[in-house]
């Protein structure tokens, strides 16, 4: 089940936003500050609210840990923060806050009136109604490196300074491996082996690449962008990346090398075309361009979020091709280098 549009009322930067996305990769620019992590972060946080009957401030915790309502609130005298997420077929939806879980408005006006007394939470999560969203949320942060001892320490103290996105992914790369590589990682693996030279292990709490000339390297010890390739290739070995399921990474190109990317491009259209449907943030012009580059017949969409002058709240332009992008600070950036590197080459 993928998600067709996503909604942000009074949240952080969002006064009222409203956006379709695909089905297959969705890759978000912007200039700091467009609040393109909270939206992925918020994303998530509704993903792990449609799994559960209970109660819960996950929304709260994926920014951090014990955070106060009022801090995600754009505009506290509009009162509620609303964070939608829908699908196809599906028009009723489930209401979840701080709390309680209530059926959508509509629900309540036809079945139980005197119920929306009870909404007293400063905000909600909209999830259409019956259906459960199973995602992966990677942050820029490398968190496999703190493995040891790091969710005892998590579950001990109340002011953990962590939030849930980072606490999630320790516990979904540390589950156990499956004996058989899954139908969906057979095209891919063998592409994230070649990169890293060898394999991720985990022992003891610890997180280790097996070079395939036997050598053991503390992840600690690796380096910053292999570890990215590490943790994608746990995450297929560990089943948490399936068919049906949703991956949001914020900037995959971090601290990697520019010869990695068309690969990471080539390994995430190979998820999308398996039925992962893909969330992600991106500053780098070489990543975002290889999308264009290599996508085939793939449903792939850009969506660039800015600021735009006397407009209240963040605006968003979506394109199926990143060079067609109107509102795009990458592809400036990346122009003016090479107008600079054409006049220092050819004179005025």
């Amino acid at each position: 089940m993928s998600i067709q549009s996503i909604g942000l009322k009074n949240f952080t930067v969002f006064k009222d936003f409203q956006l379709d996305v695909s089905t297959g990769i969705n890759v978000f620019i912007g200039e700091n500050g467009t609040g393109k992590t909270h939206l992925l972060k918020a994303l998530y946080a509704a993903c792990e609210l449609s799994k559960t009957e209970n109660t819960s401030d996950d929304l709260l915790k994926c920014f951090k840990e014990n955070q106060q309502e009022g801090n995600l609130l754009r505009d506290k005298a509009m009162g509620q923060l609303i964070i939608e997420i829908k699908s196809a077929q599906v028009n009723r939806v489930i209401r979840r806050g701080t709390g309680l879980i209530a059926p959508s408005t509509e629900d309540l006006k036809r079945f139980a009136p005197a119920v929306k007394s009870m909404q007293s939470s400063n905000y909600f999560v909209e999830l259409p109604y019956g259906k459960k969203f199973s995602a992966v949320y990677i942050p820029v942060k490398d968190m496999l490196t703190h493995s040891a001892g790091f969710l005892a320490m998590a579950n001990k103290y109340r002011d953990f300074p962590f939030d849930k996105t980072l606490t999630d992914i320790v516990i979904k790369a540390s589950q156990w491996k499956v004996k058989q590589p899954p139908q969906l990682a057979m095209a891919i693996l063998p592409i994230l082996e070649k990169m890293m030279d060898g394999t991720v292990v985990f022992e003891n709490d610890e997180f280790y690449v097996k070079k395939n000339n036997g050598q053991m390297i503390l992840f600690e010890l690796e380096a910053e962008g292999l570890k990215k390739i590490g943790l994608l290739w746990q995450l297929l070995m560990t089943d948490n990346l399936n068919q049906d399921s949703i991956l949001i990474w914020d900037e995959p190109e971090a601290n990697l090398n520019p010869k990695f990317l068309p690969k990471v491009v080539e390994c995430l259209l190979e998820l999308s075309r398996h039925g992962v449907q893909i969330f992600l943030s991106t500053h780098n012009y070489i990543f975002a361009k290889y999308f264009d580059v290599a996508k085939d017949d793939d449903s792939v969409r850009f969506h660039s979020l800015y600021f735009e002058e006397k407009s209240d709240g963040v605006k968003c332009e979506t394109q199926n091709f990143f060079e067609n992008l109107k509102h795009n600070d990458i592809a400036d950036a990346f122009n003016n280098l090479l107008e600079r590197v054409y006049q220092i080459q050819i004179g005025d």
